[in-house]
């Protein structure tokens, strides 16, 4: 993130404005996680803020006092109701674009209160987008409650689809009012009572930047994490936006665990005290043992974390702010979910398909304007752990409507170079994405060829909630170019067809939805998601805006290729990938065709991708 101040669902009713749909549940002997290969470096990644996304459970929605509209009417930086209950009813749609994991945004418990949002402090805004963390071991309420967010995991894992969860280990949420009330720590300015509404005077060019909040040393803030836990004003530490390690970020309450074997440290007393009265819908049972003890601040943060991949089965981790934590601490953490993911699978067997699956736990992470590393010079693999990082290429910095660079075949060739391979694997893989809730969103005239040019790229992928249906930067509510990038998310008008179009793609769709931009990501999705081979496999160019792409596992039997043609054709030599007499079929057009004599007899307009029939 780019940090600025400032039970089992068959039937779900949706927030207003969004149409409910029955959710269809494979049997347990034909899930199709366990039909279709699966490879990390073909990931189709489909990145969600919970909150944006639906409202499944509006009983949650006023969590913590939390309001829709906050004391001026301004939603831009408020709670909007999406939950994982929500985001459950909408596994069928998710996993029509042929999406083979789930990235949402951190649900671990956020501040209560608010900080003034952007840069005029014009309205409140809440932690909504989940990085501003107040309780690593307790659910947020307003996602919804420890046996929803295991739900959502286990239909995800029911579809093939594997769960990814953002983590932030660099920093704290902010000090807010609602916070020092609700947990009786800090101090105010002029004895302003925290518990009293605070409205800002507008006739006296008063802003909500302008919080009666006393940040400076005193021992009342000893009650919040204390000096042993973070750098802030009320240590004796200035906290302020230092861009280093050991700095804050943003303002924000910098963690101090740059060093793992630290001296150890003790539960900060707020935690002690909110942890002394259960809440059995929200605290996370694997992360109960590490609600005591003494380790390093690094320490307790990895062991809470990875609480989370034993208790619910996690397959990965996003992680946020990657440059500002110690390399070692990111693999501290690696190491601590690789075997939590182990304990999980083998206490989950026959519960949950997932714990069937061989693919190690995964790890990817924000390093803020990356592109590409594939041999690992700079060592976020070998001395991080991850797996790979999120490039920033075809969209860098800028908050603006429409900064996005489109893929085209040279980018396809480059990165083919950099990431495909027949069999094994590169070093460090990438997260590519042309849409991003810190960037900008990609919406560009012809959004069909972006689904082609951006879905068929070589290496993973990652989109952003929306793109596939364009959902429009609102501007906050007109007031915040930022905050508009995560607006709600818009779902198409057929969507009560989702269980039709989710129903056969394991071998070729028979239904797609009556929206053109829309069926195009299904189809180029639902494609890659079959072939391992559209991100993983060597691409080898065979001439005619044609291209043959094959990878192989021999531990996993897989040997698959694929041939991707752009634009108009009557006749493709696929001799390359494909024996003469291997009927085709063409996962865009729907049609089948046999190999003769090296070639297929086609009719193609716009792009055709064949694969053997299933």
């Amino acid at each position: 993130m780019k940090l600025r101040t400032a039970a089992l669902v068959l039937a779900v009713s949706v927030a207003a404005g969004s149409l409910a749909y029955k959710s269809t549940v494979p049997s347990n002997d034909s899930y199709e996680g366990a039909e279709l290969p699966f490879e990390w470096n073909n990931a189709n990644v489909y990145f969600v803020i919970t909150d944006r996304y639906a409202n499944g459970n509006p009983n949650n929605d006023d969590s913590y006092g939390r309001p829709y509209k906050d004391d001026s009417g301004y939603t831009a930086g408020t709670f909007h109701g999406g939950d994982f209950a929500g985001l459950t009813s909408k596994l069928d749609y998710i996993r029509s674009l042929g999406v083979s994991a789930i990235w949402v945004s951190s649900p671990v418990e956020q501040s209560h209160g608010w900080v003034g949002g952007g840069p005029m402090g014009l309205y409140q805004y809440y932690a909504y987008h989940g990085y501003y963390a107040l309780d690593f071991t307790s659910i947020d309420a307003n996602l919804g409650t420890v046996d929803e967010f295991r739900t959502f995991v286990n239909e995800a894992h029911k579809r093939g689809i594997r769960v990814l969860m953002d983590v932030v280990m660099n920093h704290s949420g902010y000090a807010t009012l609602k916070d020092m009330c609700d947990f009786n720590f800090g101090r105010t300015k002029d004895n302003f009572d925290p518990c009293a509404k605070f409205i800002p005077d507008a006739a006296a060019g008063q802003s909500y930047h302008d919080k009666p909040i006393d940040a400076t040393e005193n021992e009342s803030w000893n009650r919040w994490w204390g000096k042993d836990w973070i750098r802030f004003d009320g240590y004796g530490q200035t906290c302020g936006a230092d861009d280093s390690i050991d700095g804050c970020l943003a303002y924000l309450p910098d963690f101090k665990n740059s060093n793992i074997n630290e001296p150890k440290v003790s539960i900060p007393v707020f935690l002690q005290e909110k942890w002394s009265k259960a809440d059995k819908a929200h605290d996370i049972p694997a992360a109960l043992p590490y609600r005591k003890g003494e380790m390093s601040v690094a320490e307790f943060e990895a062991h809470w974390l990875a609480s989370w991949v034993e208790e619910f089965g996690i397959d990965g981790f996003r992680c946020d702010t990657v440059k500002y934590v110690t390399k070692e601490n990111w693999n501290l953490l690696k190491e601590l979910s690789v075997k939590a993911l182990e304990k999980w699978r083998v206490a989950n067997k026959g519960k949950d398909p997932a714990a069937d699956w061989t693919d190690p736990f995964y790890m990817t992470g924000e390093v803020w304007g990356f592109t590409n590393d594939p041999d690992d010079k700079n060592e976020y693999a070998s001395k991080g752990g991850f797996d790979s990082l999120i490039d920033f290429y075809f969209n860098p910095d800028g908050v603006n409507l429409n900064t996005c660079i489109l893929p085209d075949k040279d980018d396809w060739v480059r990165y083919a170079n950099m990431y495909g391979k027949e069999e094994g694997k590169v070093a460090l893989g990438n997260l590519t994405y042309i849409s991003s809730h810190d960037t900008s969103l990609c919406r560009k005239k012809n959004m069909e060829n972006a689904a082609i040019m951006f879905g068929l790229m070589p290496g993973a992928i990652q989109m952003f909630y929306g793109d596939e249906t364009s959902r429009e930067n609102d501007k906050g509510g007109g007031i915040d170019l930022e905050q508009g990038m995560r607006s709600d998310m818009n779902f198409p008008s057929d969507i009560i067809n989702a269980d039709k179009w989710a129903a056969n793609i394991q071998k070729l769709s028979q239904d797609y939805s009556s929206n053109k931009v829309l069926s195009v990501w299904q189809k180029v999705g639902q494609f890659r998601l079959r072939n391992p081979a559209v991100g993983a496999g060597a691409q080898y160019d065979i001439g005619a805006n044609s291209f043959c792409r094959i990878y192989k596992d021999s531990s996993k039997k897989i040997d698959n290729r694929v041939v991707i043609h752009l634009g108009a054709s009557d006749k493709i030599n696929v001799s390359k990938c494909f024996a003469d007499g291997t009927v085709l079929q063409d996962g865009y057009s729907g049609k089948e065709y046999r190999v003769i004599n090296g070639s297929v007899e086609i009719k193609s307009e716009t792009v055709a991708l064949l694969e053997v029939k299933r």
